[in-house]
């Protein structure tokens, strides 16, 4: 007797209904210990999920306007600082806020508030006359309860327990880039006095090529750029060839330095703009008593200015205030980078004046 002959079936089909069966039987299984443990046939949402952070994001990344929103649990608003370790937050884990100062610490010209936006300008980052090390962003975290670097805190301590005098006598003991960031330090926080500005210079009249007078605490007398130049025509000396040596620490800083960047903020100017020395490329005099008149020759006098900060200034608001800044020869200032009016009224025939004849616009700042 012949045997029937059977058809092959296809492989994919067989494997397609071997998977069907071993997922039928799992799907029972499951049910089975679910229905033997009691639970119901519902699960759960999750309470949290594995791509999205597990705290608020205003914890996480406080802005400031979230800052102020947050509340400490007995009531009172918290004021200390939440920092973070880590890189920075993506883009979308973050709201953009600029921070504003209030325009209560705006209104008294004496505040540090006040004096920190006035110098902002001169204070910048991308300054051509600050040379690094630049600590200019730790200026004001002693104000603001941000931690503050190691160098700050010595100065810090430096400036509220020695006086004028004392200050003079360890003067050389504190490095001029140092000098430089306690005299910006103490700008903000607390203008030094006539006897504390001139022991901080000392003869070379300004630090590491910087010099910040805030008055009315401070003003510079009417020979002081005339005693920088005397000081430093008298300070090279002849010296051996074995005395004189790169590595010698008596060769250390004897090599005079000039002026770079000079700030006024509300003191008056006691004297003549052509005492300047020509090595200035940032001045700023902000909220200056007195008029300037001369100062439409200062191309003449400081023609490597790229940064020049004239805010604040009553008498550049009237009409005649105007019509100087209409009628400087700006075109004169061929290295003029940035150029601060806050505080003045800026027109279209004002801009056109100040970027004639330039291949790249200043920077008005107002």
């Amino acid at each position: 007797m012949a045997l029937p002959r059977t058809v092959p079936q296809d492989t994919s089909e067989t494997s397609h209904q071997v998977n069907n069966i071993l997922r039928n039987l799992r799907g029972e299984h499951f049910r089975h210990s679910r229905n033997a443990q009691h639970i119901p046939a519902s699960l759960p949402t999750p309470s949290h999920a594995n791509n999205i952070p597990t705290l608020p994001i205003s914890l996480i990344y406080p802005s400031e306007e979230g800052r102020r929103n947050v509340t400490a649990p007995s009531g009172h608003r918290s004021t200390r600082p939440v920092r973070v370790a880590g890189p920075d937050p993506p883009r979308s884990w973050t709201t953009f806020s600029s921070p504003k100062i209030r325009e209560a610490d705006l209104a008294d010209i004496n505040s540090p508030a006040w004096r920190e936006h006035a110098l902002d300008l001169a204070f910048s980052l991308g300054n051509a006359s600050v040379r690094p090390p630049d600590t200019s962003a730790s200026l004001r975290s002693l104000r603001t309860g941000e931690f503050p670097t190691l160098a700050l805190l010595s100065l810090h301590v430096i400036r509220m327990e020695c006086s004028g005098y004392e200050l003079a006598e360890i003067r050389s003991y504190i490095p001029p880039h140092l000098r430089r960031v306690l005299m910006r330090h103490s700008a903000i926080n607390g203008p030094l006095s006539q006897i504390e500005l001139n022991a901080i210079c000392g003869e070379e009249g300004h630090a590491d090529g910087e010099l910040v007078v805030v008055g009315p605490h401070a003003t510079l007398r009417s020979d002081h750029f005339r005693r920088i130049h005397s000081s430093r025509e008298s300070v090279p000396k002849e010296c051996t060839a074995e005395e004189y040596t790169w590595d010698s620490l008596a060769t250390q800083g004897s090599e005079p330095s000039v002026l770079f960047s000079l700030a006024l903020l509300s003191t008056p100017v006691t004297f003549a703009l052509s005492n300047l020395p020509p090595t200035i490329t940032c001045l700023a005099l902000i909220n200056i008593p007195n008029k300037l008149v001369s100062l439409q020759r200062l191309p003449l006098y400081c023609p490597l200015v790229s940064l020049l900060d004239l805010s604040y200034n009553s008498w550049l608001i009237p009409a005649s205030g105007e019509e100087l800044l209409q009628d400087y020869p700006w075109t004169k200032l061929r290295h003029l980078k940035v150029l601060g009016l806050r505080g003045c009224r800026v027109t279209s025939t004002l801009l056109s004046q100040v970027n004639r004849g330039r291949w790249d616009d200043v920077e008005v700042i107002h």
